[in-house]
């Protein structure tokens, strides 16, 4: 058999139900005496080792690789209902991995397949593939059916999901305070997304407009706190609610500089709204001599 020389390989110690010792020679990188292991519990229809055999001639760990085969594994280990090989082929058609065609079609046929047997990663790839239309018709309500399912399972992203579609009223009636709390979920997951930290920025700072609510104080401190978050990872909008924050001096003090300092910046990375409203700002704080800093 061929050393294995490095690279990257899908979920493995997610395979809860091969054997202890193949996993334990997988992590050891004993990959001659894993594969022995495996094909062993392959000729028992072990689902769960043959979705790991597939990804042995997948990625070429320990053989030679082979695309053809390690589909034909994991199509294999599907029809004896693991779920694990549903996702990780269906990931692979839909990111173009280790030299896989990119299928959508067939990656949200695979994706449909876990999601019967209850795969919560298959609920949330689902949400999105719905969201974004890929490999099926955009369908709003099964977006959020199925952003609820995988984001109450702890998934990641059906908590993006779900929040989006609260956040946009996809499939439901626009909800800010949903949409906030799977933000925020999401975010224990994923700490330094400043999209989610943006929009729950955007969700509170201005609920009247966009939800028909009224603001409150404490609204405006969390849309603040949110927003310098995302400003601090260089997010480009988060910079203009910034910046509207001190000009209006809403929870903080009121500052021209500041806010201009914050739109501009914003406006020179291509926000048009900000470019916008930087030309408006200048000529009704500064008239028409402005002079940052006077």
């Amino acid at each position: 058999m061929e050393k294995y020389n490095g690279g990257t390989y899908m979920g493995m110690s997610n395979y809860q139900d091969i054997s202890d010792r193949a996993l334990e020679l997988i992590n050891n990188g004993r990959w001659d005496e894993a594969f022995d292991d495996l094909k062993r519990k392959q000729a028992d229809n072990d689902k769960d080792a043959i979705a790991v055999l597939a990804q042995f001639y997948l990625y070429g760990i320990g053989v030679t690789k082979d695309i053809e085969l390690a589909i034909e594994l994991f199509e294999q280990a599907i029809s004896l209902e693991s779920r694990d090989a549903a996702w990780v082929l269906g990931l692979l058609y839909r990111y173009n991995d280790a030299g896989m065609p990119i299928n959508k079609y067939k990656a949200f046929e695979l994706f449909s397949k876990g999601a019967l047997l209850g795969d919560e990663r298959c609920y949330g790839a689902l949400a999105e593939c719905y969201l974004r239309g890929d490999g099926t018709a955009f369908n709003e309500e099964k977006a959020l059916e199925f952003g609820l399912l995988a984001a109450k399972a702890g998934n990641p992203a059906g908590m993006i999901n779900a929040a989006i579609c609260y956040d946009d009223g996809l499939g439901t009636n626009p909800d800010p305070y949903a949409a906030c709390h799977w933000y925020k979920e999401y975010l224990n997951y994923e700490p330094d997304d400043d999209f989610a930290m943006l929009r729950i920025a955007i969700c509170l700072a201005d609920p009247y407009e966009r939800y028909g609510l009224r603001t409150t104080d404490e609204m405006l401190k969390e849309a603040f706190y949110y927003a310098s978050k995302a400003l601090e990872k260089g997010n480009v909008e988060a910079h203009l609610i910034v910046g509207w924050f001190y000009e209006k001096g809403e929870i903080v003090q009121r500052d021209f500089d500041l806010a201009h300092k914050y739109i501009e910046i914003s406006a020179n990375n291509g926000n048009e709204v900000a470019q916008r409203h930087l030309q408006d700002f200048r000529k009704n704080i500064y008239g028409n001599y402005y002079i940052p800093g006077y």
